[in-house]
């Protein structure tokens, strides 16, 4: 027999009805009808079930289970003092001060008057996973936020945190030398410069100080990616995956992003191929494609593989007489009666074309092998230069990558332009050589295009095709070391003065305060700009990356003199339609015409103004590692170009020729003395 006993308890500050179960089992009926009770919850620190107080809690009780047999209610009175509370009514709020992540954390206990009043600060973020609120290190909001709590008349202690390692990493730290430790408080103060959160500031910190120890007495910062390669395969038959991922993780961010050393590839793991997608075709895009196609034979092996889906064994195994395949064996995708009529068309026009003894496809009889038949198939792309289905085909595995928009049009356009101009034949035929030749006609495109295509070459070929390419028919261009053009300050005064237009004016300005890429300020929101705090939200940026970056306080008018004017609707720059993005070609031409006015004479283009904003950022002094953050650079080295301009010191260093001059009186305009 079951007992169920029932007695009040007070839960999460709330009067509640507990029904404890001596024998519980799930879907039985004392389970079916304890779930269809009113406001039931069940608590997993008391191991009971609890609905909601009533005054009359027992005879609701004694009537729902009324009809259930071998069940025992009993109804137990129990004391304030014996009964279980989850949390205590003196409940204390913890505040944690972190200075290293510039963060305060606000820790409570169920209240949901307190949640409340913190979600609508709108200040802060809930952390759902640690049970806890993240607020920025601000003063004054800390100062808001104790007075809420302090409303709902909660205690509340404050806690000072730093990021320290773990207790098994400190004996670790005890060791290090004086210079080491100078690099793990750089190695801490770039995590912070690049918003890691605090989580892996912890994991980097805790394996950055095993990697130090592992080098005490070494430069690290003149170790070769030869010597990290072999340090991270002595160290992987040591380490568990997670370990070993987390120490590469660290040592990649120092020397990539702390030193600004180019990418570095370790290969512990295998490069993952691009996901294997079958490509269907609907009965009407397979009549498209086969609609210039005369051979019966090719139009059946293209609607088999297309539409039907069927596989290169399948295929070849087929037999002559299969009339009713799509009725006995197969099924055709939707079971459309056009396309069984038009398999069987086909199907009677090879039959009375070509008289197959054993298989609708054979060679003297037998069948094709399976590579024999996969060749077959490739050849049709060339022959009936099947351009609809590589383009499709490549689409869909595109779509499943990690890729952004603009990599995957570029890739798909810059291989689309290869096949086409080895008029559509498959990959798996074309030679490393003309795959050479190709990139010889395009030697004279610039870096970045050639670059491009190799990057498409070794996706397509290696990951799609799984053919490997030869390292000394496709190399990378080298990449000439341009120094970036850019606006003086007194150009930039001539720019924004040489017109009125409101529209045409911050457009620009935006471009030179924020340092924005002419993509970026296309896609700029009005809600992206925060005047409270002086910043833009740059969302989705280059590298697939959100990140801020700086609003002048002296836009706040013109700003809004351009909304109350043009009153925009998404998008901050609109065409003529609301709602629609201004574009580039428009763009660029009000800066072209900006400068003619203001004088400018030479070519001008929009990313002068992000050149402009990198240059001067460094002429007043500000850390490399801050404009590199506000550029939204992954390497160092990229925002390193600007230093090269910035050296506009070297232009005050006299040379010895010059002195030579003025203390000798010398001039190359004079007579040599005669003797």
């Amino acid at each position: 027999m079951t007992q169920i006993t029932i007695y009040p308890i007070t839960h999460r500050q709330e009067k509640r009805i507990a029904l404890k179960c001596s024998i519980y089992a799930k879907d039985s009926p004392v389970d079916n009808a304890i779930r269809k009770l009113n406001g039931r919850r069940y608590s997993s620190t008391m191991k009971v079930w609890h609905i909601p107080y009533h005054e009359n809690y027992q005879e609701l009780i004694l009537s729902h289970f009324d009809s259930i047999e071998n069940l025992n209610l009993s109804f137990e009175p129990i004391t304030d003092q014996e009964v279980p509370q989850i949390i205590s009514s003196e409940q204390e709020v913890r505040i944690i001060i972190n200075k290293a992540d510039k963060r305060f954390y606000v820790i409570h206990g169920y209240s949901p008057s307190l949640f409340k009043a913190l979600l609508n600060t709108r200040s802060g973020f809930w952390d759902k996973k640690r049970k806890r609120w993240i607020f920025k290190g601000d003063n004054d909001l800390y100062l808001k936020v104790t007075g809420i709590i302090k409303d709902e008349n909660l205690k509340f202690s404050t806690i000072k945190e730093e990021i320290e390692p773990h207790d098994n990493t400190r004996k670790l730290m005890a060791s290090l030398s004086p210079e080491q430790l100078k690099i793990l408080s750089f190695f801490k103060t770039t995590l912070i410069l690049k918003r890691m959160s605090q989580r892996t500031q912890e994991i980097y910190t805790s394996r950055f100080i095993y990697f130090l120890a592992d080098h005490t007495g070494i430069e690290i910062d003149h170790l070769t990616f030869k010597q990290l390669l072999k340090y991270t395969k002595r160290i992987s038959g040591e380490l568990s995956d997670t370990l070993l991922n987390q120490t590469i993780a660290a040592i990649k961010f120092y020397y990539e992003r702390g030193l600004g050393r180019g990418k570095m590839f370790f290969s512990i793991k295998k490069q993952k191929a691009a996901p294997k997608k079958i490509l269907y075709l609907t009965y009407s895009e397979v009549v498209d494609v086969c609609q210039n196609i005369e051979s019966a034979e090719d139009k059946m092996l293209l609607f088999l593989c297309y539409h039907a889906n069927l596989t290169i064994t399948q295929i070849k195994e087929i037999p002559s007489n299969c009339c009713d395949i799509f009725t006995n064996q197969f099924k055709l995708p939707g079971s459309d009666n056009e396309a069984v009529e038009y398999f069987k068309t086909h199907l009677a026009e090879i039959i009375q074309t070509s008289n197959p003894k054993n298989f609708l496809f054979e060679q003297n009889g037998k069948p094709y092998d399976s590579g024999s038949m996969r060749i077959k198939i490739y050849r049709l792309f060339e022959k009936h230069k099947l351009e609809a289905i590589y383009k499709k085909q490549y689409q869909l595995i595109l779509s499943h990558t990690d890729y952004g928009s603009k990599t995957t049009k570029m890739y798909l356009s810059s291989f689309m332009r290869f096949l086409k101009h080895y008029e559509y034949r498959h990959p798996a035929f074309i030679s490393d050589e003309e795959i050479r030749d190709y990139m010889i006609l395009h030697r004279e495109k610039s870096t970045s295009h050639q670059d491009v295509l190799v990057s498409a070459f070794k996706f397509f070929f290696e990951r799609v095709h799984k053919q490997s390419l030869s390292t000394q028919r496709v190399m990378r261009p080298r990449r000439g070391k341009y120094l970036p053009d850019y606006f003086t300050i007194e150009e930039i005064a001539a720019i924004l003065n040489s017109t009125d237009n409101p529209k045409h004016k911050l457009m620009i300005a935006i471009g030179y305060t924020a340092g924005l890429r002419r993509q970026e300020i296309i896609n700029l929101k009005i809600t992206d700009i925060d005047l409270k705090k002086n910043r833009i939200f740059i969302k989705d940026s280059k590298g697939r990356k959100d990140r801020y970056s700086l609003f002048s306080k002296q836009l706040h008018d013109l700003y809004a003199a351009y909304l109350h004017e043009y009153k925009p609707q998404t998008y901050l720059f609109e065409s003529r339609e609301p709602g629609i993005q201004y574009s580039a070609e428009s763009m660029a031409k009000v800066l072209k015409n900006m400068a003619r006015a203001a004088g400018i004479r030479r070519k001008v283009n929009l990313h002068m103004l992000r050149h402009s904003f990198a240059t001067h950022l460094l002429e007043d002094g500000k850390d490399i590692r801050y404009v590199q953050e506000l550029l939204g650079h992954i390497s160092i080295k990229t925002t390193e170009r600007y230093t090269h301009i910035v050296n506009d010191a070297l232009t005050t260093v006299i040379s010895p020729l010059d002195r030579m001059m003025t203390n000798t009186g010398f001039s190359f305009k004079s007579k040599p003395k005669k003797k």
